[in-house]
């Protein structure tokens, strides 16, 4: 997962400025907000009281309310459905039966045995029942829409009165919505086309999208609203309006509904299980009570009715955003068929957004494709850091919307555009690969609120991808952003308001949601999520690249370092001719092939006369000069298949393939008078005493030097500078 920094202050550079908004507010509400910033900008007195209430509202238990919203009746059943735990206060009202009586009811005396038995069976297999029942219930065979789940150790069901409402529709609204939800050839144009949807099959006043970002400020991205209704489109609101624990219940029950914001709670009996005396979770349901702080925001804004369903990004790995319904004037109460037509409409939708955003997405991935394909085709020419940035730096700060790039690479660096000195880039390098063993990417869309900003230079966002090159030194792409001054919307202002409840410190709505402005300095365009997918992508292809070329010149050493070793193992690092291990092998080979094949070769040794001397009177580098002219002179004499190496001290031999006794003593001849009829540098002139051995069938590499050997000392015996023959 990328780690990404979250700037610590919510306003960087606060700008007041008149409101235009048409929701509810207070004429003095400029002059009011005002003082209000001016009172809080010293905001250290206030810190811990802001610490408590933030504390006390994340845990405000908003899952187990121990009451429920009046537009329906609860009942909650032991596990196996045979006892009554707890009842809503208004089961009178539904069914007929007082809450006291209710309690020491049998489930079946309550529900029926038909509807009983399905909720079992489907519970048997299942957490919750999957869609809803209809049951007629009570005296007057009340029609209701049931739901039922599972809660901990218990089962709770629901009952919600139908209504008459005419539901023929729904069915062809949703087909409807299957073919049309192709059309639309981006994600705002969908959701504009969602918003306008739902409004119009729903009669609710306002209805919007509300998207979060990193740090859970929501934005309004779409909205529809009825004639003469203020909206919220463009408009931010602070994280503190949907706080963690309200966002993890949309995980859980992706649809909530409030039919009468106005409408007191109906409370559980008892209040807890009387079992294990444990409140009753009802993040399952629809009838869950609303949080008094949510219903006094809700009445702040002017809504009498909601109907939120969530919106989840990354298969539904988080949530992403809402779908919000608003009724203004009065309660505004859908069927629950209507409810869940709704859903199913978000339900449809969000496949097609996350396709129409892949492939936005895609774009821009397959541009920095085609770019690292150009970049393999010409991989050869491009062999550090600084000539691949050269290359194609200019194009890639184009296709990442980036001021300033760099490439870092062991010491080395490639720098284009808008970035930091080298120094700041190698301490920034050194501060993100210290993060973790395994550094992966890191962002910042405000390098002045974290630890690099010191290093930042005139960029704001940083985008740092390593390279997965396995070296000691990690490597790093980074891409650089300079300051984009947004002046951002807020519904309100966005400033914590904090409130006493009993001894505690609470956070408390604000009461007006005009329009109030905030300028955003410091700060860079968000990096987008393909943006770092691209980048890692192309991450990948410069570690290869990288990788190549240093793989390509280490075998090119190796090669070199090969060559020579194999040079050594096999020539003489003298005179560069065979060593004698070289040539016991090309013997031992030839012999067995003469042998195989019943062909000629033989072997001449052959030793420099009196080369102790040469040593002696003119030094050994002489004698190194002499067995080095020598070998020129010889090798100009040998035939291609004719094989000359160092036996030994200035002992040298030659391996006459496909050559007869004669042809060989012919050969060692013309061999001695070129040595005899040469000058050497320094010792003038030098002589050579050559014995000749033709290959027999039975001998080996031993017997057949033996005899050239013995030849070659006969030849010295007789005066030297001559050939002899063996027998």
């Amino acid at each position: 997962m990328p780690w990404t920094h979250t700037p610590s202050r919510l306003l960087s550079d606060r700008v007041t400025r008149p409101f235009t908004s048409s929701a509810p507010c207070s004429p003095h509400l400029y002059h009011e907000a005002s003082q209000r910033v001016n009172r809080n900008h010293d905001l250290g007195n206030h810190e811990a009281e802001l610490a408590e209430a933030l504390r006390t509202c994340a845990a405000e238990p908003v899952h187990i309310p121990g009451a429920i919203q009046p537009s329906g009746g609860l009942i909650s059943f032991d596990v196996g459905l045979t006892m009554v735990r707890q009842v809503s206060a208004n089961l009178e009202t539904l069914l007929g039966i007082p809450a006291e009586l209710a309690l020491r009811c049998s489930p079946a005396a309550l529900l029926g045995s038909d509807l009983l038995e399905r909720i079992t069976r489907e519970l048997d297999e299942r957490h919750e029942v999957p869609g809803a029942l209809t049951a007629y219930l009570g005296p007057d065979t009340q029609g209701f829409h049931v739901i039922s789940y599972r809660s901990g150790s218990r089962v709770v069901v629901e009952l919600e009165p139908l209504r008459d409402d005419d539901e023929s529709q729904l069915l062809s609204v949703l087909n409807r919505w299957l073919a049309t939800v192709r059309e639309p050839a981006t994600p705002d144009q969908l959701l504009e086309w969602l918003v306008e949807e739902v409004r119009n099959l729903t009669g609710f006043d306002r209805v919007l999208i509300y998207r979060f970002d990193e740090r859970w400020n929501g934005s309004v991205t779409a909205e529809s609203c009825g004639d003469g209704i203020g909206g919220f489109l463009g408009h931010y609101f602070p994280a503190s309006d949907i706080p963690p624990q309200v966002r993890a219940l949309y995980d859980r029950n992706c649809l909530r509904s409030i039919p009468d914001a106005v409408a007191a709670a109906v409370p559980l009996l008892p209040e807890c299980d009387p079992v294990d005396a444990t409140p009753l979770d009802l993040s399952p349901g629809v009838l869950r009570a609303v949080s008094p702080i949510h219903l006094e925001y809700l009445a702040n804004m002017g809504v009498a009715s909601a109907l939120s369903v969530a919106l989840h990004d990354e298969n539904e790995e988080r949530l992403g955003g809402l779908l919000s319904c608003h009724a203004l004037a009065t309660p505004h109460r859908l069927s629950p068929g209507m409810r869940d037509t709704v859903q199913a409409l978000v339900q449809i939708t969000v496949p097609q957004l996350r396709l129409l955003r892949t492939r936005s997405e895609n774009q821009l991935i397959q541009k920095v494709q085609v770019s690292r394909e150009l970049l393999h085709q010409s991989h050869e020419r491009w062999i550090d850091p600084e000539l691949i940035v050269e290359q194609r730096g200019e194009e890639w700060l184009d296709l990442f919307a980036a001021d300033g790039m760099a490439l870092i690479h062991r010491t080395r660096q490639g720098m284009r555009g808008s970035v930091p000195d080298s120094q700041s880039l190698e301490s920034i390098v050194t501060w993100l690969s210290a993060l973790c063993e395994a550094p992966t990417v890191w962002y910042s869309h405000s390098l002045k609120e974290t630890p690099l900003a010191a290093w930042r230079g005139p960029s704001s966002g940083l985008l740092a991808v390593p390279l997965p090159i396995d070296t000691a030194e990690p490597s790093w792409l980074l891409l650089f952003r300079n300051e984009e001054i947004e002046t951002r919307r807020w519904a309100g202002l966005p400033q914590k308001h904090i409130a006493s409840r009993g001894e505690h410190s609470v956070l408390a709505p604000r009461h007006s949601f005009a329009e109030w402005q905030e300028r955003i300095r410091d700060h860079c365009r968000i990096w987008r999520r393909s943006e770092r997918r691209a980048a890692s992508d192309l991450a990948e292809n410069l570690a290869a690249l990288i990788a190549s070329h240093e793989i390509h010149l280490l075998n090119a050493r190796l090669h070199e370092v090969n060559e020579r070793l194999k040079r050594l193992a096999l020539q003489d690092s003298l005179t560069g001719v065979w060593n004698r291990y070289h040539m016991e092998q090309a013997i031992e080979t030839e012999i067995a092939a003469a042998t195989r094949y019943g062909r000629d070769c033989a072997l001449l040794l052959l030793d420099v006369d009196h080369f102790k001397a040469v040593n002696d009177d003119h030094g050994h580098e002489s004698g190194d000069k002499v067995l080095i002219t020598l070998v020129t002179r010889m090798d100009t004499m040998l035939r291609e298949a004719d094989r000359l190496g160092r036996w030994g001290g200035e002992e040298f031999v030659v391996l006459a393939t496909g050559t007869t006794a004669r042809g060989a003593e012919e050969l060692a001849e013309r061999l001695r008078h070129e040595v005899a009829e040469s000058h050497f540098e320094e010792v003038g002139r030098v002589t050579v005493s050559i014995g000749v051995a033709a290959c027999r069938a039975d001998d080996t590499v031993k017997t057949l030097v033996k005899r050239a050997d013995q030849a070659m000392y006969r030849a010295k015996t007789l005066g030297r500078n001559r050939v002899y023959g063996a027998d």
